[in-house]
């Protein structure tokens, strides 16, 4: 999680639901990543764009740590904007939390 408030030292990450629309729908967004306790539909709006414009999304931890993360008491949504940082975020993401955070789910 430390990585995410390097890449927003880094000028390489945006946070807030405005700043991540425009990333996304500017195409500069390499990765989102949203909190397991953000609300059902701001959670769909963000997974629906990345999807249209093809941005991988991810779930992690809940909107305290990612705050605490990104220096900010609570925080709902991060686009990291750099290849670089995204790689490394979705390699931790896959290891910490597994498929789940991908929205894959374990077969019966």
């Amino acid at each position: 999680m430390k990585t995410v408030g390097l890449a927003l030292r880094a000028r390489q990450a945006v946070i807030g639901q405005d700043e991540v629309f425009k990333s996304i729908q500017g195409r500069k967004a390499r990765l989102v990543i949203v909190a397991t306790d953000a609300g059902a539909n701001g959670a769909k709006k963000y997974r629906d764009k990345c999807a249209f414009y093809q941005v991988p999304f991810v779930v992690v931890s809940d909107r305290e740590r990612l705050g605490n993360a990104c220096g900010r008491p609570y925080t709902v949504v991060v686009s990291v904007v750099d290849e670089g940082f995204a790689k490394m975020l979705t390699s931790l993401a896959w290891e910490i939390y597994g498929g789940e955070a991908f929205g894959e789910t374990s077969s019966l």
